[in-house]
């Protein structure tokens, strides 16, 4: 739903400079205010967190589902690699300690 939203916001000022531009309309004050840089930022940090955390419970063994867990934390980490137009170098790290969890997994 959030995407959507920030998707559809993102679309509609690319469309508006563009008439803006064509009437020579001054259109700079369209440009991306940093609020959407934020959101992105804020959920490349929640996912990180996330992940680790769920790394933790998968190593510590404290939750049965570990399968469900597992596929919890990859679809989360699609949605905000999606969302966010990737990963920084922390969250892959940390989606990359839990890929090793869910090896491992697999292997037993």
């Amino acid at each position: 739903m959030l995407e959507r939203s920030i998707d559809n916001m993102e679309r509609t000022r690319e469309s508006m400079i563009r008439r803006y531009r064509d009437f020579q309309i001054p259109w700079e004050w369209l440009l991306n205010t940093g609020l959407i840089g934020q959101m992105k930022l804020s959920s490349l940090r929640l996912a990180k967190v996330y992940l680790k955390r769920i790394t933790k419970e998968l190593q510590l063994n404290e939750c049965s589902g570990e399968d469900n867990l597992l596929l919890q934390g990859a679809r989360f980490a699609y949605r905000v690699h999606q969302f966010a137009g990737g990963f920084d170098a922390e969250t892959i790290r940390a989606f990359q300690e839990l890929k090793k969890i869910g090896m491992g997994s697999l292997k037993q």
